[in-house]
């Protein structure tokens, strides 16, 4: 019979690996941005891109636009709290999704 192996562990090799590989500060960002938005915006949206200190977010509808978009100065200032001055990102766009986001995609 097979043995379990935690969940968390395998996030912890996956972050890990990823860390090895220049990863990092994406990861650091994409769970900030979680404990920034909560999870019901966080499932509501994805992130899609890092380039040269902005976040690029999708967004599941236009109800979950406006609420970000109330809330983005708010949202990056918690982020940034947490970040090196060199990781900080200085701006997020956010643009509609054409369809339901799914984690699992």
């Amino acid at each position: 019979m097979k043995s379990f192996t935690r969940v968390n562990s395998i996030f912890s090799g996956l972050i890990n690996n990823f860390s090895k590989q220049g990863f990092s500060r994406e990861i650091k960002i994409a769970l900030l941005w979680n404990r920034a938005v909560g999870s019901l915006l966080n499932r509501k949206s994805r992130i899609v891109k890092l380039e040269h200190n902005t976040l690029f977010v999708l967004i599941e509808n236009n109800v979950w636009l406006q609420e970000l978009l109330l809330n983005k100065s708010e949202i990056k200032a918690k982020i940034n709290k947490n970040l090196s001055k060199e990781e900080k990102i200085s701006e997020i766009i956010f643009s509609l999704s054409s369809k339901k986001i799914s984690l699992f995609e």
